[in-house]
């Protein structure tokens, strides 16, 4: 199962945060994670690989290089997603079957008024498992679309050959997304997708600016945000259906680095 939960967080006084707090909020839900399974939840943080949820910056607000502030009974909202069976289910039993009443970010504690978990009231959250994506676009009888436009709300990055590219392009975003797929899908793809992004898509439109991440220490990590649309030059069914489902995907995996502390958000629009 593959899950995406969005909270919704009001404060009852204003106040500022870091402009970026994606590691804050994957601290809080590894706390609720471990309120309900203290073994899953030191196995997550103690894995070097790509790690099976995602937990985002705040969203809802316009974040300024002094930082953000929030207004006093002001909604604002971050979400997390699963990547497993098991991780999904536990942050549903922590997030959605008992909400906490409280979530720490930045050293304020902000009141949890709900937990969504349903994309025709929160276009960030929903719930769905490999099979039936696959399904969706792998067996689809009517015309597959040959471009797919992602949003990448969260400052996106790669690494690649040594260095960190903050310019999604196809084989470096459909690369992520099907060694994402393949790390934690019962339905496995073949790895050439990352080939096929590199020489049979071309990015048509593209609407992007970079900003930064602050590090541990006082570094920075530059990443890319905005829209872009990937069209396909070529390509059989089972590729243009592979890269529709991973744009479909995106929503609950995130694309590029450091998806579990809030960059690499992505999900796919939707034609007009």
């Amino acid at each position: 199962m593959l899950i995406s939960i969005v909270l919704t967080l009001v404060s009852a006084k204003d106040v500022t945060l870091p402009a970026f707090v994606g590691r804050a909020n994957y601290a809080a839900t590894l706390a609720q994670l471990g309120r309900i399974d203290a073994a899953l939840a030191e196995r997550i943080h103690q894995n070097d690989g790509p790690k099976p949820l995602t937990c985002s910056s705040l969203m809802g607000v316009h974040a300024g290089a002094s930082g953000v502030t929030v207004r006093a009974d002001t909604p604002v909202y971050v979400r997390m997603t699963g990547l497993t069976p098991e991780v999904s289910a536990r942050l549903g039993d922590a997030l959605l079957s008992a909400p906490p009443a409280t979530w720490e970010l930045g050293g304020e504690t902000f009141a949890v008024q709900e937990a969504i978990c349903d994309p025709t009231r929160h276009g960030w959250s929903g719930q769905t498992t490999y099979e039936a994506l696959a399904a969706a676009q792998l067996a689809r009888a009517d015309t597959l679309d040959r471009q797919v436009t992602l949003e990448f709300a969260a400052p996106t990055a790669f690494k690649s050959k040594e260095m960190t590219l903050p310019v999604p392009l196809p084989g470096l975003v459909f690369g992520s997304l099907v060694e994402r797929w393949n790390a934690f899908s019962p339905v496995v793809l073949s790895p050439e997708m990352r080939r096929y992004g590199e020489e049979v898509m071309a990015i048509s439109r593209y609407r992007l600016e970079s900003r930064a991440v602050g590090q541990k220490g006082d570094g920075l990590r530059i990443g890319g945000v905005g829209t872009v649309t990937y069209r396909a030059l070529a390509g059989d069914r089972y590729w243009l259906g592979v890269m529709n489902m991973l744009a479909e995907f995106a929503l609950y995996s995130g694309v590029g680095v450091q998806t579990a502390t809030g960059m690499g958000q992505v999900r796919r629009r939707m034609r007009d």
